[in-house]
């Protein structure tokens, strides 16, 4: 019999992510493309389809379910155009993808990408959740706002020499242009000339001259960590949760792609709460899609065919989560 296959689409701020994983648990099909939140219709269109192309690659499909944390963008008739058999396809949240990722049904969950948001489910079923207000009213401590703050710092780096920094040097470079101050002051940043995606790729830029030494970095990270972090303490204090040993569930690009900054994150979290219990979700949004649907499906999903996932997906390496060896060795 042929083994089913399901495919996870996860859309976000600076990228679209599909993951394509067979009924057994091993993970056959990476796909990465660009953004499609906050962007036109065709663009956002345009990156579901690049990605999903990429994961299917060249699979022989019997049939396919379908999860997305976004819109499909019309993802069900352009399939069946292409002749693949869709079994079923469904909207998923991402606050129900990191909790199953984890393997948890209640604790807080906090969500750093490109924009953040947290979210604390208690045992008596209450679900408060807050953030997820996007870029200038939101995403504290996500990947916006930490390549926000690192280019303002780089941008205020010849003020004096309580404010040089490395960030002056790097994030342009990283950019791509010789005069930052022209390429984003004014009507660049405004107009939306410099999108989302571009200030949030600056982010591994400030995490890794912070975890470098360099003072104005490490302050920019430190309160970028902090405002997410009172986030979490707000949620823990409306719950009445401190003190009674939840789950702290790590999730989204920029937690779980540095350790670095997933310790700033949680030293911060933990001084309010020392009983919370850390853990970094060990898969990425994309293939936490594809879980729901494994489970939607009937698919039984034992320690064994968890422990498949996680084995296989480091054969791609956008599935890939490095924050799980500083986890595993602390």
């Amino acid at each position: 019999m042929e083994l089913r296959h399901f495919l996870g689409i996860d859309g976000g701020g600076s990228k679209c992510d599909a993951a394509l994983i067979q009924e057994d648990g091993i993970v056959v099909g990476w796909g990465r493309s660009g953004a499609t939140s906050y962007r036109p219709t065709d663009d956002s269109q345009s990156a579901v389809r690049q990605s999903v192309i990429e994961a299917l690659g060249n699979a022989t499909i019997s049939e396919l379910w379908v999860a997305h944390t976004w819109g499909d963008y019309g993802l069900q008739g352009w399939l069946c155009e292409l002749g693949v058999p869709i079994a079923h396809l469904g909207r998923v949240q991402e606050w129900d993808i990191a909790y199953f990722s984890a393997a948890a049904t209640w604790g807080l969950v906090v969500h750093a990408g490109t924009g953040s948001w947290v979210q604390c489910r208690t045992p008596d079923g209450r679900m408060p959740r807050i953030g997820g207000m996007g870029p200038f009213l939101g995403d504290e401590g996500g990947g916006w706002d930490l390549g926000f703050r690192g280019i303002k710092a780089a941008l205020r780096s010849d003020w004096s020499h309580k404010t040089r920094t490395s960030l002056a040097d790097e994030i342009p470079r990283a950019m791509g242009v010789p005069d930052l101050r022209g390429a984003v002051v004014g009507d660049p940043i405004t107009s939306g000339k410099v999108t989302r995606a571009q200030i949030a790729s600056i982010a591994p830029i400030v995490l890794e001259q912070a975890a470098a030494g360099d003072s104005i970095a490490m302050q920019v990270v430190d309160e970028a960590a902090e405002s997410l972090a009172d986030m979490c303490v707000i949620l823990l204090e409306e719950t009445k949760a401190i003190g009674q040993g939840y789950p702290l569930i790590g999730v989204a690009g920029v937690i779980q792609s540095s350790p670095f900054y997933w310790r700033v994150l949680q030293d911060k979290i933990l001084l309010h709460d020392a009983t919370l219990a850390p853990e970094v979700a060990p898969y990425k949004m994309a293939v936490g899609a594809a879980m729901l649907a494994m489970k939607d499906a009937g698919v039984a999903i034992t320690e064994a065919l968890r422990d498949r996932i996680v084995s296989s997906q480091a054969a791609y390496p956008f599935a890939r989560v490095p924050t799980l060896a500083f986890q595993s060795s602390t």
